[in-house]
C-alpha cells in the first residue's frame, strides 16, 4: 500500500498541492501561537506580561486547531471525490477499505510532513512579529524578549500532523467503504431513521454549545479577558455547526428559487436552478467553507469593534488584544480563503465531464459559464446570510456586557468587509477556474 500511495501522490499533484497549502498555513498559525505561549512561559518574561502572553495564544490557538482540523477534513473529502474511480479500481484488485484508508492517511501525512519545516519557520516569524508589535507599542516590557524555545513550536507541528492524519481518516472513511460497483447497482433504500439525522443532531449540539459559551459572559465582569475567551470559541462552534448544516442551507436556496421563479428566465438561470435541485452536493463545499469564513471572520472582527467602542483603558489587556487581533484575524481569514479556493478548484475541476456533455447537447461555453456563476452565486448568498446570522447571535451577549447596547453586535462594517472578501474570492475563483475548465472540456 505504501508503493501505491507514492504513485498516487505523484499522479494527483493538484490535490496534493491543495492539501499541502492548507497544512502549511495551518502549521504557521498553530506554531505561531505555540511560540507566543513559549514566550509567555519563558523565565525571561516579566511577570506582569506573563498572563496575557499565556492566555492569548491558548484562546486563539484553540480556535485555530479546530478550524485547521475542519478545513483539512473538508479539503481532503472534496479532493477524494474526484478519485472515486481510482479507489474503486484499487478495491477491485483486492484492497480492503481499511487498507485504502491507510493509503490515504500515508499520503496526507507525507504531504503534511513536507510542509513541517517551512511551517515551523513561518510560525516563528509570526510569533516574532506579534511580540515585536507589542513591544513597539510600548504595551509590554522590553525585558520580555521573544523566547519561544523549541519544544512548544515542535509540539504545534505535531498537533497539525495529528490533525491531518485524523482528517484523512475521517474524510476517506465513506469513500473507502463504498462498494466498487455501487454505481452499477441501484442505491439501497434506507429504513428507520431519516437520512442525515445524526448530522443534524451534531450540528444542533455544536450551535447550542457555541451559543451557551457566548451567553456565559452575561454574568462576567466586562473588563475580564474571559469574556473574549468564551465568545471567540462560541463564534467558532456556531460557524462550524452551520457548516455541518450545509445540505439544509442548499435546500433552503432551492425552496427560495422555486418560490421566486419568474415566468421567463434565461437558460443559464434555468440550468443553474436545475443543477442546484438535482445535484446539491456540487455546491456544498462552497457553502461549507464560505459559511465558516463569514461566521468566524465577521464574528471576530465584530468583537474587536465592540472592544474599540467600549473604550478600553490604556495599557490594559484589552488594548494589547486590540493591537494584534486584526493581524491574527487576517491570518486566520487568509487560511480559510486558501481552503475555500482549494475546494472551489477541486469541485469545479471534477465537473469537466458534465461541461463536455453540455457542449455536446448545444450549450455554448458562455451559457455554461453563466450557469456555473449563478450556482456559485446562490451558494454565496445563503452562506453570507447564515454566517452573518450565526456571528451576530454569538457576539450579541458580548456586546451587551461590554457596551450595554445590543445593536453594537450588528455594526455593519465587520460584516460588509467579510462578506465582500468572501464574495470576491468565491466568485473570482469560480469564474476564472470555471472558464478554463469549460474551455478545455
Amino acid at each position: 500500500m505504501i508503493r501505491i500511495a507514492i504513485r498516487s501522490f505523484a499522479h494527483h499533484r493538484t490535490a496534493a498541492i491543495a492539501t499541502g497549502l492548507v497544512a502549511l498555513v495551518g502549521t504557521i498559525l498553530v506554531t505561531g501561537m505555540m511560540s507566543l505561549l513559549g514566550t509567555g512561559l519563558a523565565g525571561s518574561t516579566v511577570a506582569a506580561d506573563r498572563e496575557f502572553l499565556v492566555q492569548f495564544p491558548l484562546i486563539v490557538g484553540g480556535w485555530t486547531v479546530a478550524i485547521v482540523l475542519f478545513a483539512m477534513v473538508s479539503t481532503i473529502s472534496v479532493a477524494l471525490g474526484g478519485r472515486a474511480g481510482e479507489i474503486a479500481g484499487i478495491r477491485l484488485i483486492g484492497a480492503s477499505p481499511r487498507q485504502v484508508q491507510w493509503m490515504l492517511v500515508a499520503e496526507t501525512a507525507a504531504i503534511t510532513a513536507v510542509t513541517a519545516l517551512p511551517g515551523l519557520a513561518g510560525g516563528y516569524l509570526v510569533g516574532w512579529v506579534v511580540v515585536r508589535g507589542i513591544h513597539a507599542a510600548g504595551l509590554t516590557s522590553a525585558a520580555s524578549v521573544f523566547a519561544p524555545g523549541v519544544l512548544l513550536p515542535v509540539l504545534g507541528v505535531l498537533v497539525v500532523l495529528a490533525a491531518s492524519v485524523l482528517a484523512a481518516w475521517i474524510g476517506s472513511r465513506s469513500l473507502a467503504r463504498r462498494s466498487p460497483v455501487a454505481d452499477a447497482a441501484p442505491p439501497r433504500r434506507r429504513t428507520g431513521r431519516r437520512p442525515g439525522r445524526g448530522r443534524r443532531v451534531t450540528a444542533t449540539i455544536m450551535i447550542g454549545a457555541g451559543l451557551a459559551s457566548s451567553a456565559s459572559v452575561l454574568g462576567m465582569d466586562p473588563a475580564d479577558i474571559l469574556t473574549t475567551a468564551m465568545t471567540g470559541p462560541g463564534c467558532v462552534l456556531v460557524a462550524v455547526g452551520l457548516c455541518v448544516l450545509a445540505p439544509e442551507l442548499v435546500a433552503a436556496v432551492n425552496l427560495a428559487l422555486r418560490a421566486l421563479r419568474p415566468a421567463h428566465r434565461a437558460a443559464a438561470s434555468h440550468l443553474a436552478a436545475i443543477n442546484l435541485s438535482a445535484a446539491p452536493d456540487r455546491v456544498r463545499p462552497t457553502v461549507t467553507f464560505l459559511t465558516l469564513f463569514v461566521g468566524v471572520a465577521a464574528g471576530t472582527l465584530s468583537m474587536q469593534g465592540i472592544e474599540n467602542a467600549a473604550g478600553t483603558a490604556a495599557g490594559s489587556a484589552g488594548q494589547v488584544l486590540a493591537s494584534i487581533n486584526y493581524f491574527v484575524v487576517a491570518l486566520i481569514a487568509a487560511f480559510m480563503a486558501i481552503a475555500l479556493t482549494n475546494n472551489l478548484v477541486a469541485s469545479i475541476t471534477q465537473r469537466r465531464a458534465e461541461f463536455a456533455v453540455m457542449s455536446l447537447v448545444g450549450s455554448t461555453g458562455q451559457q455554461t459559464h453563466r450557469m456555473l456563476v449563478r450556482e456559485i452565486g446562490a451558494a454565496t448568498a445563503i452562506s453570507a446570510v447564515a454566517g452573518s446570522v450565526g456571528a451576530f447571535l454569538a457576539v450579541l451577549p458580548f456586546a451587551i456586557v461590554k457596551t450595554g447596547d445590543p445593536l453594537q453586535a450588528a455594526a455593519p462594517l465587520p460584516y460588509a468587509i467579510t462578506i465582500a472578501t468572501g464574495v470576491c474570492v468565491t466568485l473570482g475563483v469560480s469564474s476564472l477556474v470555471g472558464r478554463h475548465v469549460i474551455r478545455t472540456a
